[in-house]
């Protein structure tokens, strides 16, 4: 099973590496550049989950393949470097789920009646939570870097921890750090969002906030496809992490290191396919990226036309000379 797991690394990585670092950037431009988008504050942390799904892929996913395709491993070379790739690779890793998080709770704060729950779901306060939110998760891991280390075994190098107890400290926290409490969460806060919206469907609006209720269900529904794919492909990672580094800790069991392999492969495929899951589930997000595709054509266009208006100038000039 192992050399059927790197067979399929070695082809889906590099996948998972090309569209999921154009699809993040393809959500930063489409965030930044269509005002429908750009104006609501759930915006702002989707675009902070872009950023953190590039840092996942070209700082662990690319070091991961490095290291099963072509047996290229920097963590097992340097003890600093194995320090800071476990510390990043757990943050990182971890950071993405609470983003989601708090879009949960931004579409809350807007489906909500109560005004100071509306406050908290605009443009000012977004960049703040997304702040706090990635301090809070840094500092939760920072034993990580004094845990992590290079170790020689019969003289082969492993990026592994100080101890037995700590792996399994380190499994528990992280069953519930990142596996159990983001998606309670994101249940939690779909589900009372969920229950605000059809209390709020026979109310009668203007027009002007008839559309912007309309593009926040658009992002709603675009968040719960989100939500839905996260804990489809991040569950069975952690649980099977769990199993591998609590129960089979001093007696390793190679089928659920295999098992275990793959399913990190899975969480890998969710933090590259973000766009994907929007552009294939929500209408309102294809009408707004193709809108961005022709906006950049016309300026392409206009672009090439002032190029040849100049060139025409400039040959009239040089006749008339």
């Amino acid at each position: 099973m192992a050399s059927v797991y790197t067979q399929v690394s070695y082809y889906a990585q590099p996948l998972i590496i090309i569209f999921g670092t154009i699809g993040a950037l393809l959500n930063q431009a489409l965030f930044y550049y269509r005002k429908p988008l750009r104006t609501a504050s759930c915006t702002y942390y989707f675009r902070a989950l872009s950023t953190n799904d590039l840092c996942v892929i070209w700082f662990v996913i690319f070091i991961q393949w490095l290291d099963s395709a072509f047996n290229i491993s920097p963590t097992e070379d340097y003890d600093w470097f194995c320090k800071l790739f476990t510390y990043l690779n757990y943050t990182f890793y971890t950071i993405s789920p609470y983003y989601i998080v708090l879009a949960c709770l931004d579409r809350l704060c807007t489906s909500s009646t109560n005004v100071h729950l509306r406050r908290i779901a605009t443009v000012r306060v977004a960049p703040f939570l997304i702040t706090g939110t990635a301090i809070i998760i840094f500092l939760a891991y920072v034993h990580v870097l004094f845990n992590a280390k290079l170790v020689v075994i019969f003289s082969t190098s492993y990026c592994t921890f100080s101890s037995f107890s700590y792996s399994r400290m380190l499994s528990l926290f992280l069953l519930f750090f990142y596996c159990v409490t983001p998606p309670i969460l994101m249940i939690i806060l779909c589900f009372t969002t969920f229950i605000l919206l059809r209390q709020q469907r026979h109310r009668i609006m203007p027009v002007n906030q008839t559309r912007l209720r309309h593009r926040d269900y658009q992002l709603i529904k675009m968040l719960f496809l989100y939500v839905t794919s996260n804990m489809i492909c991040v569950v069975p990672f952690s649980t099977t992490y769990f199993i591998q580094y609590y129960y089979y800790l001093n007696n390793p069991s190679s089928a659920i290191a295999t098992v275990f392999q793959f399913f990190r492969l899975l969480v890998n495929v969710s933090y590259g396919t973000s766009f994907y899951v929007y552009t294939l589930g929500t209408p309102f997000y294809r009408d707004e990226l193709f809108k961005l595709f022709k906006r950049i054509r016309h300026r392409l266009h206009r672009h090439e036309d002032s190029t040849v208006d100049i060139h025409r100038h400039q040959v009239a000039r040089e006749a008339g000379d």
